[in-house]
């Protein structure tokens, strides 16, 4: 079908002058940052620059790096624009907003800095949190401080943090109405579709508080108009009485042709998700985020090797699984395949990078760590294809984990060890390996008259499945057949007695498993 993509064309040219250098205004050429101030330039542009010429702030050479962000963005704008035969697609011709290009507000003097304290940028640890979870770009956010916003920005603030309540930055400002500062969040990498309180998403708080105009920045930036929160309601569910938000909600974004709107939301879509996992990966992770790494079993040469690739980069090796964990490294098969272990589903359940060991021998010989493509060399399945990535990505997306909102009881006995797939579990390990997954743990068996009165919650990883018979289940008695078994077994719409299998495969899988898929219930 012959179409124009005139939408394509403007989306991709707007997006790829938010990637232009700074001084030639071109596509960047071996993408160049200042980790001072954020700003990015050609390589060939700094030339032996010693101030930013955008901001004019003094630039040391260790504050110059190269921006791997940039360079995967800029490639994919490349790709896009040749499918979409667009020749001109690097042209000076437009002033969009982006971190590299929000222009800092100068303090007009000393004494204006020292009677606002709260506009002064930590050089280190700039989203350390407070006492409530905050960071200082959710307080700055809280306060309507827009070029307090910016200059956080510039500086590396990251835009996804939450706070204790499960609040980012993105979802206080359209809680309030922030127009301004929602737009620049956004713009900056915010991501529209983290779940917060309840697992409310930005959108839901722009339905529940009639924000028309941050409802359709959100949805220019490919918010889920389908994302369900605890309740099972849509963002929709809460603007019926609020005309215009439901008529965006309904309506969306009409294009002119049809195969075109397909691929629009496609772009939106995947540039989004591109520029918020890479802003993660990258940019900000070079702030503040260090490599973790945990490698079990390795063999004698890939141990050996990586203590010396842990030495060249100043990498940490845990001895353990802790949470600080960032990477786990093992040996996989031809297919790339690993086991089901205990560790392995510590891992999956916190979402983390599960890594072949070939990834210790290819880093050992570059100079920049984070240059490395880390999907390259990501484990298929553990042993299920596609779980490793779906954990993970689940993660970066800060979603609730596997468990969230479930609450087990184990009847087992607390000193008998139970083999399932060859692994090894006590009671004591079993509770552990839920509370990685977000879930609860009961100290008494669950009974219907206990959580009768109570509103039915939804768990948030088959919210979308309202033919699940998990689907308003929250409370698990989890067994294993033989002398253990509880004397009740439910099998009601809100509590459920499963066998110790059914919690194996559903991490395993990744998802709560419907029990007939088994041959249970």
């Amino acid at each position: 079908m012959d179409t124009s993509w005139e939408n394509t064309r403007k989306a991709i040219k707007n997006f790829a002058n938010v990637l232009v250098c700074n001084k030639c205004g071109c596509e960047p050429i071996n993408a160049t940052r200042y980790t001072n101030c954020g700003h990015f330039f050609c390589k060939k542009c700094i030339g032996n620059d010693s101030v930013c010429i955008k901001c004019n702030m003094p630039v040391q050479p260790i504050e110059i790096q190269n921006d791997h962000m940039i360079q995967n963005l800029t490639s994919y704008c490349n790709s896009i624009a040749e499918i979409i035969k667009e020749q001109d697609l690097w042209s000076k011709t437009t002033n969009v907003l982006s971190t590299s290009q929000i222009p800092l507000v100068t303090l007009q003097s000393k004494s204006q800095v020292i009677n606002k304290k709260l506009n002064i940028i930590p050089k280190k640890n700039i989203n350390k949190l407070n006492v409530r979870g905050e960071s200082i770009l959710h307080v700055a956010c809280l306060k309507n401080d827009e070029d307090y916003v910016k200059n956080l920005l510039v500086a590396g603030a990251n835009p996804n943090t939450k706070d204790n309540a499960g609040w980012t930055p993105l979802q206080e400002v359209v809680n309030y109405g922030y127009t301004n500062i929602c737009q620049l969040l956004l713009e900056c990498g915010a991501s529209p579709n983290i779940p917060g309180e309840e697992n409310r998403t930005a959108l839901h708080e722009a339905a529940i508080h009639n924000r028309l105009e941050e409802a359709k920045l959100l949805l220019q930036y490919s918010a889920n108009r389908d994302a369900y929160d605890n309740y099972g309601k849509k963002p929709i569910d809460y603007c019926k009485s609020f005309k215009e938000v439901w008529n965006l909600l309904i309506a969306g974004y009409k294009c002119n042709d049809k195969s075109e709107k397909i691929v629009n939301c496609t772009l939106s879509s995947t540039l989004n998700s591109t520029l918020n996992s890479t802003l993660n990966q990258s940019f900000w992770d070079t702030q503040s985020c260090k490599f973790v790494i945990y490698a079990p079993n390795l063999k004698e040469d890939n141990n050996k090797c990586l203590y010396q690739m842990a030495s060249k980069h100043k990498i940490k090796i845990s001895p353990i699984i802790w949470a600080s964990v960032t990477h786990v490294i093992v040996e996989a098969n031809d297919q790339n395949i690993i086991p089901l272990s205990y560790d392995i589903m510590v891992a999956l359940l916190r979402g983390k990078w599960i890594l072949n060991s070939e990834w210790i021998h290819l880093v050992m010989d570059v100079d920049d760590i984070l240059a490395v493509d880390l999907e390259l060399f990501e484990i298929s399945g553990a042993p299920i294809e596609g779980i490793p990535k779906k954990a993970r990505e689940n993660a970066e997306k800060q979603n609730p984990g596997l468990f969230n909102q479930c609450y087990f009881y184990f009847a087992l006995h607390p000193k008998k060890t139970y083999t399932i797939c060859n692994i090894q579990l006590t009671k004591d390990t079993l509770k552990k390996l839920v509370c990685q997954g977000n879930g609860s743990i009961l100290s008494r068996e669950p009974r219907p008259n206990d959580i009768k009165d109570t509103e039915p919650i939804i768990p948030f990883h088959i919210a979308n499945e309202p033919s699940n018979p998990l689907y308003k289940c929250t409370y698990y008695i989890i067994y294993v057949p033989g002398n253990d078994e509880p004397r009740i077994k439910y099998n009601m719409q809100r509590i459920k007695t499963l066998p110790l299998m059914w919690l194996i495969e559903c991490i395993e899988k990744f998802t709560l498993i419907d029990p007939s898929y088994l041959g249970l219930m």
